[in-house]
């Protein structure tokens, strides 16, 4: 299996999928590479889809002392260094959209696009008390608990109507690869910290921003200031769609950023 150790001692789990320009894939909050499976379908045969696992996640190690999000970004930003890509399509969710964020604004040279998904550029308002609140939870229970609760806020109640057996398969997954409950409150507090708004202004790279409507993790205001806040960013709103709207409405997400992105690698 590649690993690769980067500048900061994070030792990354990595794949490369696909044929075609690279394309970084950042996921999010305590998940795995897996979680973008649907999209690798629809990506690889245009591609060439760069998935790892953040440090601690998976089976990525991370080095010791706390983390952040703009440490994570350097762990992505030597991913592509050590693989010797000199230029990227960058698509990160959750946490993995912060992450994105800071490697562009770090390291220009490396992102030739961008989309950021369930995305906030402040973690303020209902953000801060929601990741407090996890944080709290995350000490006080263990993880398959939490993830019972969790699932309330990045799956829809449709969802969740529909496919209770989908739901019961993506905990199992996720407790299959999730970090340490320490790492796992690491990564919540980097949420929590997380605070680019005021920079986002000096992004020069073609962006697409994704928000579901029906996000209560991350409601869609948060993204809609992101996009606002980056110029000439393209702003796609799922109706209905959750946190994870790349799993729920993966056929409609995987057609509106397949589209975009190969628009955005003629031009």
């Amino acid at each position: 299996m590649p690993h690769l150790t980067v500048p900061s001692g994070a030792n990354l789990y990595y794949k490369r999928v696909g044929s075609g320009p690279p394309l970084l894939l950042i996921m999010g909050t305590g998940l795995d590479h897996t979680a973008w499976q649907r999209q690798i379908r629809a990506y690889s045969p245009h591609f060439e889809c760069i998935l790892f696992d953040n440090r601690g996640a998976g089976k990525s190690t991370a080095p010791p002392g706390e983390l952040s999000v703009k440490a994570m970004a350097e762990d992505a930003a030597g991913l592509l260094d050590g693989l010797g890509i000199g230029g990227a399509h960058v698509s990160g969710l959750s946490l993995g959209s912060c992450i994105a964020q800071e490697l562009t604004l770090a390291r220009r040279d490396l992102v030739e696009t961008l989309q950021l998904h369930g995305t906030w550029g402040r973690g303020d308002g209902y953000a801060a008390r929601k990741f407090r609140a996890q944080i709290k939870l995350i000490e006080t229970m263990e993880l398959r608990d939490f993830y019972d609760i969790n699932v309330l806020w990045f799956l829809t109640p449709e969802y969740m109507f529909f496919s209770p057996e989908k739901v019961e398969r993506r905990i199992e997954s996720i407790l299959r690869s999730a970090p340490s409950r320490e790492v796992l409150a690491q990564q919540y507090r980097a949420n929590l910290g997380h605070d680019s708004l005021d920079r986002l202004g000096a992004i020069t790279a073609p962006t697409l921003v994704t928000v579901g409507s029906f996000d209560t993790a991350i409601p869609p205001m948060y993204g809609r200031a992101v996009a606002e806040a980056i110029p000439g960013a393209r702003l796609v709103e799922f109706a209905g769609g959750g946190h994870l709207h790349n799993v729920e409405h993966a056929d409609e997400f995987n057609a509106v950023t397949l589209e975009w992105m190969q628009e955005h690698a003629q031009s």
